[in-house]
């Protein structure tokens, strides 16, 4: 059934940041005094660090702050501002920086340092060293963020929920995304490596259609969909194995362990050092390297990822940026298979439909320049998005980069189904090997082969009964799956395979 709402505009942008002068010159200055937009997006990341580069005093008075805040920084510096207070992130399976639940944050200039903090002790809050206690901060602004795994809640439908159903039923058991490693484990409801004092964070009820309905009531909404939220690429990532990879993480990651506000700060001072003395020693290294210097570091983990950056002459500011925002889980990962990725389509289109007023406008964020999401599939899923848009809303326009062939739209074009697909490019087939996150659409425990997402995405793509996809998901307790690093092709800076489990309280970052 086609669901045709009121006429609205589709902007294409290349990267998130974009979505923030937007935010500012096309919405905020049409708000009246206290009011706010809330924000429904699709999207691998989370985007909810605070920038760095500029104090908090500027986001609230400049204008373009494109140049300054990048792709994770412009969700919570909209909320200083006062544009957003309420955030529905709907994240792909593969997507662990954030569990599934209510997290309301606190966030404000920090008075010390004049930069923009958080008030939570998550370990996404305090790796990147942007935590500060509550006291500490003034200006506070309050946004409240609902987190669910697309495709794993309940169904988006107009049906209530029972009472206490949670979006995961502790009770059952759910099935591995890794089809040649099917372990069963219970998700724990506070699996957190440390206390969160300052942050409320709790599991949440399924958002089924009438209680999104609900939190959206008084609210109108901006609606992003990022191409990441189908499939994942890590430009930094890929140019590793999976050990030099683990070299890099041990170096950069500590567990937070700590619990009071004292030795949390301790923790963020400590943390603030090494990373500026891995920046010397980088800068020292690989500035116009020469493969015959020796490095004579004492600690033989950096010394070894000095040695990787240096042989493979990649750039190693980027790395080191890439590294000091590491935390506790690996950053999304997911090169998606054609049936995953019209999987998720399916899965989105029914949270939007469920949706009974419409959005102010709606963004689509490419990010495939910077390599997010392949170039290849970023076109494909953009096409395939502007064409279930028209199906869904009556689109007046589309600024940017547009795809689809024509604006018009045509209730008499046929379904949205992706099983003719000889005119197309195939998308890549290859999942994320490195990680161990696969999908399993409709398998047996029979089938171990490592085509099953293959084999199986016609059945995804063709169904049109709800009941006939079934996907689950199984996390550790520390949400990172266990990793067994190849012991072949050693590298010049190996030393030896480690596990996430050796990132403990004497990893490099504290000495």
């Amino acid at each position: 059934m086609v669901i045709i709402k009121d006429k609205l505009k589709i902007k294409i942008l290349e990267n998130n940041n974009e979505i923030l002068p937007l935010l500012i010159r096309n919405i905020g200055e049409n708000l009246k005094a206290g009011e706010d937009v809330a924000l429904v997006r699709f999207d691998a990341y989370a985007d909810f660090l605070a920038p760095k580069a500029i104090q908090a005093d500027e986001i609230q008075t400049l204008n373009n702050l494109v140049d300054s805040i990048n792709n994770q920084c412009w969700i919570l510096s909209a909320v200083y501002r006062g544009l957003l207070k309420r955030i529905f992130w709907f994240k792909p399976p593969w997507a662990h920086q954030f569990q599934d639940g209510f997290y309301q944050l606190q966030i404000g200039k920090c008075q010390q340092t004049g930069q923009l903090k958080v008030a939570s002790t998550l370990p996404y809050f305090t790796s990147n060293c942007i935590y500060s206690s509550i006291d500490k901060l003034s200006n506070v602004h309050t946004v409240d963020i609902y987190i669910s795994t697309g495709g794993l809640a309940k169904n988006y439908s107009a049906t209530k929920e029972k009472p206490n159903s949670p979006i995961y039923d502790n009770e059952n058991e759910s099935e591995s995304l890794d089809s040649e490693n099917r372990k069963k484990v219970k998700l724990s409801g506070n699996e957190t490596n440390h206390i969160n004092a300052q942050s409320s964070t709790k599991r949440v009820h399924s958002l089924d259609a009438t209680l999104l309905n609900q939190l959206l009531e008084n609210k109108q909404f901006l609606l992003d969909i990022d191409l990441s939220f189908f499939s994942t690429d890590d430009p930094i990532r890929k140019q590793f194995d999976e050990n030099e990879y683990e070299i890099l993480r041990y170096v950069y990651t500590r567990i937070v362990q700590e619990h009071s506000n004292a030795e949390i700060l301790q923790y963020i001072t400590a943390r603030l050092s090494a990373l500026e003395q891995i920046r010397t020693l980088m800068s020292e290294y690989l500035t116009d390297p020469k493969q015959d210097q020796p490095i004579t570091i004492d600690n033989p983990y950096l010394s070894a990822l000095i040695a990787i950056i240096r042989h493979k002459k990649l750039d190693w500011k980027s790395v080191h940026d890439y590294g000091a925002q590491l935390s506790d889980t690996r950053p999304p990962l997911h090169v998606s298979s054609e049936g995953m990725i019209l999987y998720l389509l399916e899965s989105m289109a029914k949270v939007i439909e469920s949706i009974e007023k419409h959005p102010m406008i709606i963004t689509i964020s490419r990010c495939v320049r910077d390599g997010i999401c392949s170039l290849e599939q970023g076109d494909l899923i953009q096409l395939h998005l502007e064409k279930r848009f028209r199906k869904i809303y009556k689109i007046d326009d589309i600024i940017g980069k547009s795809l689809s062939k024509s604006l018009v739209n045509d209730d008499n074009e046929d379904e949205f189904d992706d099983e003719d697909n000889s005119d197309k490019k195939s998308l890549t087939k290859n999942n994320d090997d490195a990680t161990t996150h696969r999908l399993n659409v409709n398998t047996t425990n029979d089938d171990k082969t490592s085509h099953t997402e293959t084999t199986n995405n016609n059945k995804a793509a063709s169904s049109k009964n709800d009941s006939d996809i079934r996907l689950s998901l199984s996390m550790n307790s520390n949400n990172s799956a266990s990793i067994s690093p190849s012991k072949s092709n050693l590298s010049p800076g190996e030393i030896k395979p480690i596990s996430p489990s050796s990132l403990s309280e004497t990893s490099p970052i504290s000495n």
